[in-house]
């Protein structure tokens, strides 16, 4: 018989190193599950932790939601509900596939005849500024030369601001005001949610259930077209405040 490697320790019983070695997850970063309270507590026998094979199918289950970009809070509140099981794990990743797919704005590699032809004809040096800002970046030399194009939805809607007296350097300034407090606003707003998950914002902490609710949170649904009234209600109360002109000037 062939002696059990002590690297992997007996099936169902391991150390915190066994487990760290068959998990390739570090023993420290395994303490700290514990201490967020992700991973439950080993089982002690004398002054000896035993972790079993749940724990290292947990760490697997947190190591791929990780990966999806679930923070730490919201995966403990996941799976510590009674509805998690391995389906509804499955669920919850595909709900990120989900995301990705309705964001069809995606980045595209072409070619300067492609970009020019996006950009509808630009004036000189833009795609130098595009690729300054980092909207645009280049690969390759010469005839093999490409461009990635971020975001081409955006760099379109840069082209005709372009052609409606808004300058490409002023478009992208505006963008980087949008993106520094969208992604505030948008942090808050989930962040928010994710605490009243099941208790305010959807019907369960079951997949199908946020998976619905995160729906209307979409651009396309009632929470994109809120957030659009919101925004545009405060564009006008701004530009009303801006342009008010004082009694002595009239």
């Amino acid at each position: 018989m062939s002696e059990q490697d002590p690297e992997q320790g007996q099936a169902g019983a391991y150390t915190i190193d066994q487990l760290a070695a068959r998990s390739g997850i570090p023993s420290r970063t395994i303490r700290f599950y514990q201490a967020k309270g992700v991973l439950p507590p080993p089982v002690r026998k004398g002054r000896v932790a035993f972790y079993d094979d749940s724990h290292l199918e947990r760490l697997k289950v947190v190591s791929e939601l990780q990966d999806k970009g679930l923070r730490l809070r919201a995966i403990r509140d996941f799976i510590l509900t009674p509805e998690t099981t391995s389906d509804s794990v499955q669920q919850w990743l595909g709900l990120g596939q989900q995301l990705d797919r309705s964001l069809a704005d995606t980045p595209q590699i072409m070619t300067e005849d492609e970009l020019l032809a996006l950009l509808e004809q630009p004036p000189a040096g833009t795609i130098a500024l595009l690729r300054q800002s980092g909207v645009v970046t280049a690969q390759g030399h010469g005839l093999t030369q490409r461009y990635v194009v971020e975001s081409p939805a955006l760099t379109r809607i840069a082209a005709r601001l372009s052609q409606a007296g808004i300058t490409y350097e002023t478009t992208l300034r505006l963008y980087e005001i949008l993106q520094k407090h969208m992604r505030r606003a948008a942090d808050e707003l989930v962040e928010h949610a994710l605490k009243h998950l099941g208790k305010g914002f959807a019907r369960s902490t079951r997949p199908e259930d946020v998976s619905e609710a995160v729906q209307f949170l979409e651009p396309d649904s009632h929470g994109g077209q809120a957030t659009h009234l919101i925004f545009a209600r405060e564009i006008r109360r701004a530009i009303a405040e801006h342009l008010k002109t004082e009694p002595s000037q009239r």
